[in-house]
């Protein structure tokens, strides 16, 4: 029976990673090669396709941690650690999943243009939009198809793309967890074929998904057209989007007031606005955008209801 340190030699030569054994970590780094990087709007120093390096822990006495530390290269060729990992995490570089995932965009029959790209040394998200399917909702926006990337070399973000949304006029993404798909896998040898696994989740792109959940999702929308009210908007705050920060909460809410906003389409617009162009965006803007996203179409969704 295989060991554990021949079977990551096995995976990790297999993504041009050389480990003849398990000390061999301690000096390896995985060089990816980048031209023409759109601008990380995370506003920080970092190459999202920059070198990976992957060193083992050990105490001061010599004793060999579990763990291993994975290191990524900034901009002043210093390294900043990403995170602490298991031996058993399967790690792959954002530019393998961007590769995959440009495959799948390729296949998709689709065209796709580039929106941008965010990496903060842990978390990646690399986001496309489409207009080769597109749905118009009652109000007259046009609401279009949103593929982000992902990956994470902290493991705290699980690797694949996801299937979002974005309204044409203004470019605001919509992120959403309930009327969106998505196709990922974790960050472990049992995702050896991490290849296949995220092929067999686009079969959605290629199919008639996402006709379905382009129109889920239009429908959705169309709950918003209702006028708002300070008792409407209290019971959204308190019910539905009570997670948001505070901070974000008023950012929101002077956006709202500030384009003279009445109706519950005002105030998803506001909100998707305020979340999607922040000059320097953070892994937070975007699990906030979802939050909003979901919170505020489930409001819509029970008014409708009643």
């Amino acid at each position: 029976m295989r060991n554990i340190n021949d079977l990551m030699n096995e995976v990790y030569a297999g993504n041009g990673v050389n480990l003849t054994n398990s000390l061999a970590l301690s000096n390896d780094i995985i060089t990816v090669e980048s031209n023409d990087i759109p601008q990380n709007v995370n506003g920080g120093t970092f190459d999202p396709f920059t070198e990976i390096e992957i060193k083992e822990l050990k105490n001061d006495d010599g004793y060999l941690s579990h763990g291993r530390n994975v290191r990524v290269k900034r901009e002043s060729g210093q390294y900043l650690e990403a995170g602490i990992v298991s031996k058993n995490y399967l790690l792959i570089t954002n530019k393998e999943v961007n590769e995959v995932c440009s495959e799948i965009r390729a296949e998709s029959g689709m065209e796709w243009e580039h929106d941008r790209i965010f990496f903060d040394g842990k978390r990646f998200r690399n986001v496309y939009r489409t207009q080769s399917l597109q749905r118009e909702l009652d109000n007259g926006d046009v609401a279009y198809l949103m593929f982000t990337e992902l990956n994470s070399y902290d493991g705290s973000q699980t690797a694949g793309f996801r299937i979002d949304f974005m309204i044409l006029v203004c470019q605001n993404g919509m992120v959403s967890p309930k009327y969106g798909w998505d196709s990922r896998f974790r960050h472990s040898l049992g995702s050896v074929n991490w290849q296949e696994q995220i092929r067999a989740g686009a079969l959605a792109l290629t199919g008639q998904r996402k006709h379905l959940q382009m129109e889920q999702f239009a429908q959705a929308c169309n709950t918003l057209h209702n006028p708002l009210d300070m008792h409407k908007l209290a019971s959204i705050r308190r019910n539905h989007i009570q997670k948001l920060p505070n901070l974000r909460y008023g950012e929101i809410m002077t956006k709202y007031h500030d384009e003279g906003g009445s109706s519950m389409w005002d105030l998803m617009q506001a909100g998707t606005s305020t979340l999607w162009h922040r000059e320097k965006m953070t892994n937070a803007d975007f699990n906030n955008n979802a939050l909003f996203v979901d919170g505020l179409l489930e409001y819509g969704k029970s008014q409708n209801l009643s």
